[in-house]
């Protein structure tokens, strides 16, 4: 039996839509701060090497769905595509400060990051996003990426900040 509610929440989650020739799921901010915690739980600090090789794998992903999709890519172009994608799916609104493309540094702040949660932490943890930024920039340039993550709303900071440096 479905009520008023239910019909509209099926009209606000449209079922079955693919971007990039892919499926994609919707999830709630409190259920990822779930896992996230349960798994450090479990693991201790060793969950922050299972989330970073989470987001580097699915940033590997989403690098092999644009290479199949566009034949040819400009990176800053793909970056504020993916930008605007991200802040469209509530990962959070980001921003490149910097774009020093012969040095190959790119400094990205976040503000809203999903991935972060306001005030846990005495370190930087957004793990998964520092990993997804790894996997895609890797994958599309065929660079190493290193990045330090210098800001981080988790530790109370107003956004999270990456330096990242491709090499």
């Amino acid at each position: 039996m479905t009520d008023s509610k239910t019909d509209s929440l099926a009209t606000l989650i449209p079922s079955g839509e693919k971007i990039l020739g892919a499926k994609w799921i919707l999830m709630r901010i409190e259920t990822l701060h779930g896992m996230m915690k349960e798994v450090e739980k479990i693991l201790g600090t060793g969950a922050c090497l299972v989330w970073h090789t989470a987001g580097k794998g699915a940033g590997k992903s989403l690098a092999s769905l644009i290479k199949k999709e566009f034949e040819t890519y400009n990176l800053r172009g793909i970056s504020e595509l993916l930008t605007e994608f991200y802040a469209h799916c509530g990962w959070g609104r980001s921003e490149i400060t910097s774009w020093r493309e012969e040095e190959g540094e790119i400094v990205l702040r976040v503000w809203d990051n999903a991935f972060a949660e306001k005030g846990s932490s005495k370190t930087p943890s957004c793990f998964f996003l520092k990993g997804f930024i790894q996997g895609i920039l890797g994958e599309l340039t065929g660079k190493c990426v290193e990045i330090e993550e210098t800001k981080c709303i988790s530790k109370g900071d107003e956004y999270c900040e990456f330096q990242i440096r491709l090499r």
